[in-house]
């Protein structure tokens, strides 16, 4: 007799290789299985994470490190911020692939080119039909885990919903060398981007150049960004869809939702790693009591979604709701914000209290300092 798969965790990406690692570590049987043949591709990331990644995940793949930003606006004029603790640029198909290593190394059952097709869940466990080498099967498990991004098939198939807000990113890997390399360069205004915002990261030799749009074509905006770059050459093209919005609920019986798959995000960024890989220590830290005590419900796996948001609930919601604001920006309106954030103290506040994973620290802080900002932002709208 087969024995019964504690769990089979949908995707290789950060969040589902680093779930699998910690499950495992704590002696749950793992499948974890990713549609490609390749883990870490197609990369669709820039790659820029803070220091705690790599605290999670042990790898070797940062190719660069970056203590600052030029921010420019719709003005021509820009303002540099920059902070002590660096930010990691990183290859991200490396860095997946060290997250699988991880996972393997802790004794999870990796399947590459096996792509998920059907899944159902009820409170007795879960099935999984996936399509491997031609041949159709089925895994049967105690629960099922949607690390499967933004097109997430765990999540169509059991949840019956789909992320609020969908930002749409082009990005270009170019061989143009930036020439200051400690810094990443950050475009604002309705010439780059409709909603969010365009960007350049040094990494070498190569700069990885892209922009991301809400409801809009992200191709369209792309010759004007990339005439920013004289001389630079288009190695490859990637993107997708970053969910910057998360479900209200990420888990039912026998199922979570972690990462991309849950629009666990952040909104001001759409970065996605770091809050991955915290909703997937939250769910390995509730799926251990529930497989301990057979009880894979939806009530006792609520657990989950409630751990995550202690970490990490505050942080998003105020992040969407400042995202939601700056999507209705005008130029004018964003060229006021420039007249109060070039002032010194205002940089030298941002210095101060940035961090990439907690941007509302900085954006609090400032409006704290600067109450009168709210109404200026408005009157240039």
């Amino acid at each position: 007799m087969v024995a019964l798969i504690d769990a089979v965790v949908v995707g290789a990406g950060p969040s589902g290789s680093y779930a699998s690692y910690l499950l495992s570590k704590k002696g749950f049987s793992v499948v974890l299985l990713e549609e490609h043949e390749d883990v870490g591709k197609p990369v669709e990331c820039t790659g820029l994470v803070s220091e705690r990644v790599f605290r999670m995940v042990k790898s070797g793949s940062k190719v660069n490190a970056v203590s600052g930003a030029h921010i420019h606006f719709p003005n021509g004029e820009s303002i540099h911020v920059a902070k002590s603790e660096k930010t990691v640029v990183m290859d991200r198909d490396e860095f997946d692939k060290d997250a699988a290593g991880m996972a393997v190394g802790a004794g999870v059952d990796l399947r590459v080119g096996a792509r998920v097709t059907g899944v159902t869940a009820t409170h007795r466990g879960a099935r999984v039909t996936v399509r491997e080498g031609g041949d159709l099967r089925t895994l049967d498990c105690r629960v099922v885990v949607g690390a499967d991004g933004v097109n997430s098939v765990v999540r169509k198939e059991l949840f019956g919903e789909v992320p609020g807000r969908v930002i749409s990113t082009y990005q270009v890997d170019a061989s143009y060398r930036m020439e200051d390399q400690d810094s990443v360069d950050v475009f604002l205004g309705s010439g780059f981007s409709s909603g969010f915002f365009a960007w350049a990261t040094p990494a070498g030799h190569l700069s990885r150049i892209g922009l991301g749009v809400y409801h809009r074509n992200a191709t369209a905006y792309f010759n004007r960004l990339i005439s920013m770059f004289p001389g630079a050459r288009v190695l490859g093209i990637n993107g997708g869809g970053i969910p910057i919005r998360y479900l209200k609920r990420t888990y039912r019986d026998s199922a979570l939702l972690v990462g991309d798959a849950a629009g666990i995000v952040k909104p001001l960024s759409g970065g996605g790693i770091y809050t991955g890989l915290v909703s997937a220590s939250a769910a390995a830290e509730t799926l251990e009591k529930a497989l301990e005590s057979d009880d894979l419900s939806a009530r006792s796996l609520s657990r989950y979604q409630r751990a995550w948001k202690r970490r990490l609930g505050m942080e998003l919601s105020f992040d969407y709701l400042v995202q939601r604001f700056f999507t209705m920006l005008s130029d004018r309106a964003l060229d006021a914000i420039y007249r109060e954030v070039s002032k010194p103290e205002v940089v030298n506040l941002i210095n101060s209290v940035g961090d990439i994973d907690y941007p509302s620290r900085v954006v609090l802080r400032v409006l704290m300092k600067n109450p009168s900002m709210v109404f200026n932002f408005l009157r240039g709208k």
